[in-house]
C-alpha cells in the first residue's frame, strides 16, 4: 500500500517547476497553417522522506537513465525521460531538500526535461549505475562512495559509507507499474507541460543484514504534481486535559491517507509520499500532493520525552484522524491526546506503546518448496467517519523483524524479508521461510475528527482513553518488490485489546503459491 501501511511507510515537499511548451509552425507550399502539435513536455522529479534518519544518515545512488512506456505490459517502447549514461547523477536521499534546483516548494529535485509523444505512459523504468560498471563506462565525478561501488549507505553514527548491494533489477531498470502510478499512468498532453514526481522511499528500499552489509530492495512510486496551491498542512499539539495544553508535538508522526480495496476489504492507506514527521514547532506540510484526490485523511500519532528535576518522563499519545482535509487546506491544530495518569493532579506517569509480535510464513506450490522475499505488514484501527467505519492505517513508533535482513522504521510500512532458516525467529515450520516480527503500536483507541473550514479551518478530536483494538494485514501482490502470494492479501485481528507498556500475540500469517518477483 503505498508501500506505505506499515510504513513510517514524510513530511514531503515536491515542487514542480513549469516548463513553457513553444508551438513550432511549420510552412509547406505556402500554407501557413500550423501543423498538429503530437508531443509534450516532461519534466521528470526526485523525492524521498527521510524518515529513518535513525538508522542511516545518508543513503547515496547514482542514477543513469529513467524511461516511460506507454504500454503497461511491453518490454519494449520504452521513451526516454532522462539519459544520463554519459554523466551519471549521484543524490543522497536522505538530504534531496538541500539539493533540490527547482522553486516549487523547494523539496523536489529535478532530473530533468524531455518531451514525448503524447499519450498514457503506464509503466516507468529507473535504472542504477553497478557498483562494479564495465570498462569504459561513465561514472559521477564526486563520488561519495569512497569505500567502493557508487551506491552505499552512512550508517548514523558513522562517517565510514558501506557500499548498497543492488539487487538485479536496479541495474537493469527498476520497473515502476500503473499501478503504482497515480491515476495509473502520466498523462502527457500534446503542447502542454507535464511534472512527473518519482519517489524512491529510500527508507523502505533498504535491507539491513545480518552480517552488516545493506541490500537495495527499491520501492518506488510516481506521480503527476502540479502547483505549490496543492499542500496539506497544519500543526500537532498536545490535546485538551494535557498539563501542556495547546503546546506543539514535535516529531510527530503524520500520515496522508486514502481509501484502497484490497480483496473484499476496503482500508485506509497511505498515499505515495504521505508520511512525515513534525519540526519543532509542531507543524507539517505535503507539497505537493496529487491533485487527482480532492481530500485526504491525516493520522497522527507522537511521543514526547521530557527531563525535570532529574526525572524522566515518556508520554506516548493515542493516535488521531482528520477525515477529509482537501488540498489546499490548512489542518489548523490537531490535537493528541496522552496515554497518561497523573498523581495528585500535577506527576505525570511514564507511559510507552504496546509490543506485537507474530510470525510470517511464505511457501511456493509446494509445502516442500520454501521462497523467500518481502511482504508488507501493517496495523489498522476502525474509525467512525459519519455514519461509515473506516479501517485506518496507524502509525507505528518502530518495528523489527527477525532473524535478520529487514528495515526498521518509525512509520508505517514494514517489509519483512522470510529468511532462509526456517527455525530461527521462534519459527518452526520446516515447509516455508519464516520471520518473527515484532510491532511497536500505540496502545489507545483512535480520536476522531472532521476538516472543517471554519473557525480558521480548526479541527476538533475527541479525547480517547480506551484500549485500543487491531487487525494486521500482510499484503504480498507482486507489486514493488513484494513476493505474489495466495492469497495476496490477509487479514487477522488480534483476540484482545492492547494496553501500554504490554506484550500481545500477533497473527500468524501463512503465504503460499509465492513466487518471487
Amino acid at each position: 500500500m503505498q508501500r506505505y501501511l506499515f510504513s513510517k511507510h514524510t513530511s514531503l515537499g515536491l515542487v514542480a517547476g513549469g516548463l513553457l511548451s513553444l508551438a513550432i509552425l511549420a510552412s509547406c507550399g505556402g500554407n501557413s497553417t500550423p501543423t498538429q502539435m503530437t508531443t509534450g513536455t516532461v519534466n521528470t522529479y526526485l523525492s524521498d522522506p527521510p524518515t529513518c534518519l535513525a538508522e542511516v544518515s545518508h543513503v547515496y545512488v547514482t542514477i543513469t537513465k529513467v524511461e516511460a512506456n506507454i504500454s503497461s505490459s511491453s518490454s519494449s517502447g520504452w521513451q526516454t525521460l532522462v539519459d544520463l549514461t554519459s554523466d551519471p547523477m549521484q543524490v543522497d536521499l536522505m538530504t534531496l531538500n538541500p539539493q533540490a534546483t527547482a522553486n516549487f516548494c523547494g523539496t523536489l529535485f529535478k532530473l530533468g526535461h524531455t518531451t514525448l509523444p503524447a499519450g498514457k505512459y503506464q509503466q516507468i523504468r529507473f535504472t542504477l549505475l553497478s557498483n562494479s560498471p564495465s570498462s569504459g563506462a561513465a561514472t559521477p565525478s564526486n563520488n561519495a562512495c569512497t569505500t567502493g561501488g557508487y551506491n552505499c549507505v552512512v550508517p548514523t553514527g558513522s562517517s565510514t559509507p558501506v557500499e548498497l548491494q543492488l539487487a538485479s533489477e536496479a541495474q537493469t531498470g527498476i520497473k515502476i507499474p500503473s499501478s503504482q502510478i497515480t491515476s495509473g499512468g502520466l498523462t502527457v498532453t500534446a503542447g502542454q507541460s507535464v511534472d512527473l514526481n518519482i519517489n524512491f522511499d529510500g527508507c523502505a528500499s533498504i535491507v539491513h543484514e545480518g552480517n552488516g552489509g545493506y541490500l537495495l530492495k527499491p520501492v518506488l512510486h510516481a506521480g503527476e504534481v502540479s502547483l505549490n496551491t496543492n499542500t496539506i498542512s497544519g500543526t500537532v499539539v498536545e490535546g485538551t486535559g494535557a498539563p501542556n495544553a495547546g503546546q506543539p508535538v514535535p516529531d510527530a508522526i503524520v500520515l496522508l491517507e486514502q481509501p484502497r480495496t484490497l480483496g473484499s476489504t476496503t482500508v485506509d492507506e497511505v498515499v505515495t509520499g504521505g508520511t512525515g514527521t513534525t519540526d519543532a514547532n509542531g507543524g507539517f506540510a505535503f507539497c505537493p500532493v496529487a491533485s487527482s484526490i480532492t481530500n485526504y485523511d491525516v493520522v497522527v500519532t507522537g511521543q514526547t520525552t521530557q527531563t525535570q528535576n532529574l526525572v524522566t518522563t515518556t508520554t506516548t499519545y493515542n493516535p488521531t484522524v482528520v477525515f477529509g482535509v482537501p488540498i489546499g487546506g490548512g489542518t489548523g491544530s490537531i490535537p493528541l491526546f496522552a496515554e497518561t495518569t497523573t498523581t495528585s493532579g500535577t506527576v505525570l506517569t511514564s507511559t510507552s506503546p504496546a509490543s506485537v509480535s507474530g510470525q510470517i510464513t511464505s511457501a511456493g506450490g509446494s509445502p516442500s518448496a520454501p521462497v523467500a522475499g518481502n511482504v508488507e505488514l501493517f496495523g489498522l484501527q476502525q474509525a467512525a467517519n459519519g455514519t461509515a467505519t473506516v479501517d485506518v492505517t496507524v502509525p507505528v513508533f518502530g518495528a523489527s523483524s527477525a532473524p535478520t535482513g529487514n528495515v526498521t522504521d518509525s512509520q508505517p510500512p514494514i517489509y519483512a524479508t522470510a529468511d532462509t532458516t526456517s527455525s530461527s525467529g521462534g519459527c518452526a515450520t520446516s515447509s516455508a521461510d519464516c520471520v518473527g516480527y515484532t510491532v511497536m503500536v500505540p496502545a489507545s483507541a483512535i480520536a476522531v475528527g472532521a476538516y472543517s473550514s471554519s473557525s480558521g479551518n480548526t479541527v476538533t478530536a475527541p479525547s480517547s482513553t480506551s484500549a485500543a483494538s487491531y487487525t494486521f494485514g500482510v499484503l504480498a501482490d507482486g507489486s514493488n518488490g513484494l513476493l505474489t502470494c495466495s492469497p495476496t492479501f490477509i487479514l487477522s485481528s488480534l483476540s484482545s485489546t492492547v494496553s501500554s507498556g504490554t506484550s500481545a500475540t500477533g497473527p500468524t500469517f501463512a503465504l503460499t503459491g509465492c513466487s518471487a518477483p
